[in-house]
């Protein structure tokens, strides 16, 4: 492993010195031994860089996190406007074999009233809990996404056994 150590001699003399320990521990002089003030400058130049590269960074991250928190909670709220004007009933379209027409209006229904409530639905370890919407925070993300990918699921499969029937044309 190289160690590198600057050091500014305080004994009368300006020069930066570089000390590479040897074998033992001891310094080592002679070619490369020394670092000019202008290379240790150069050195500091390039770690400040660094700095403010990796602060530019974060900044950008944050803002960028900001700008899809921003996103998400549009989209939301374009979601539970649509899901107030009936969007489930429209989705669930007719009964399949086995269902009763009054069980899927009762469950258009339900989804409607949370809606207008301001409540949506959070997924996490299989469980379901509704939250206001606009009590969301940034963490609640994954948990949302996971309620509306069930959902979305869970009417795909339903149209697909739908389609399955043959009622639909080809």
């Amino acid at each position: 492993m190289n160690e590198r150590r600057v050091s500014l001699k305080l004994n009368g003399n300006s020069d930066l010195e570089e000390r590479s320990p040897g074998l033992g521990g001891e310094d080592r002089d002679g070619e490369g031994g020394r670092l000019s003030l202008d290379e240790a400058w150069e050195d500091v130049e390039k770690l400040e860089e660094l700095a403010r590269k990796r602060e530019e960074s974060k900044r950008q991250k944050a803002a960028d996190q900001v700008a899809l928190w921003h996103e998400f909670m549009e989209t939301e709220r374009r979601e539970i406007k649509l899901r107030q004007d009936g969007q489930l009933a429209r989705h669930l379209g007719a009964p399949l074999p086995g269902e009763l027409p009054a069980a899927l209006q009762k469950l258009a229904a339900h989804d409607q009233t949370q809606a207008k409530l301001g409540l949506v639905a959070l997924m996490s370890g299989g469980n379901t809990v509704y939250k206001p919407l606009e009590e969301l925070k940034p963490e609640d993300m994954p948990a949302r996404i996971a309620a509306n990918r069930l959902r979305t699921t869970w009417l795909k499969e339903r149209r697909d056994e739908w389609l399955g029937r043959g009622e639909a044309p080809a």
